[in-house]
């Protein structure tokens, strides 16, 4: 009995507006996810890679659109989605892990508000299941002091520690598909060995389906299942 593909992405094109005209960006993408494994997408800066990925997601930024091909999710084409349905998407199964960890967490509030905002848009949680349930999931991102990482603002935290707070932010809603779009451009060769080495466990332990969008192709080819080759245009390999 063959396998379903939990995501499925053909023949895939993404367009920006220039002025009157059409240009396409990124043409006849195609490839698929199988539960359970992480596929790394890499290719050269600037192939298309993220953008990609945010057409998967519904979060094209303005003057890019889908001019062609299908994405299915679960057997269902997703490509005319309203924003409703992204949004209902994105909550509740597949979770986009962006390429600037900074910029995803907001500098102002603490590291525990932001995470159970993202954990009550879900369900509510009392009091006492919350602080359980952010410890646990600190804990398995690597913090050995969860209480302080709470208390934290994030611009106290160096970009490692962001990085691993997003992920936790991330599975705290249990997602099916776990997108990590160049999570290691920003840290140090460390750094990178320690987030991809996280999110080999995180696979493992939350059965996680993971695309890993890279340019560093040496870096992810030890921790991926399978590598895509995405050259400019389109896919490769």
């Amino acid at each position: 009995m063959s396998i379903k593909s939990l995501l499925s992405v053909e023949h895939l094109e993404i367009s920006y507006q220039d002025k009157e005209k059409l240009k396409p960006i990124v043409q006849d993408v195609t490839f698929q996810l199988y539960p359970g494994e992480m596929v790394a997408l890499t290719g050269t800066s600037g192939c298309g890679k993220s953008l990609t990925a945010h057409a998967v997601v519904g979060l094209l930024e303005t003057g890019y659109k889908v001019t062609n091909g299908q994405i299915y999710y679960k057997n269902q084409n997703i490509i005319d989605y309203d924003e409703k349905d992204w949004q209902s998407l994105r909550r509740e199964e597949v979770a986009l892990l962006i390429q600037h960890s900074l910029n995803g967490l907001n500098p102002i509030r603490t590291v525990k508000k932001q995470m159970v905002e993202t954990l009550n848009q879900k369900k509510k949680w009392s009091r006492k299941d919350v602080n359980t349930y952010l410890h646990s999931l600190l804990h398995q991102v690597g913090f050995t002091d969860p209480e302080h990482i709470l208390s934290s603002y994030p611009f106290e935290l160096s970009g490692g520690m962001r990085q691993r707070i997003l992920l936790a932010m991330m599975i705290s809603i249990r997602p099916k598909i776990l997108i990590a779009d160049e999570p290691t451009t920003a840290l140090d060769i460390i750094n990178r060995e320690k987030v991809l080495t996280l999110l080999k466990k995180l696979q493992h332990d939350f059965e996680l389906t993971i695309l890993l969008i890279s340019h560093d192709y040496e870096s992810i080819k030890k921790f991926a299942d399978r590598v895509i080759q995405m050259d400019q245009g389109g896919i490769i390999t």
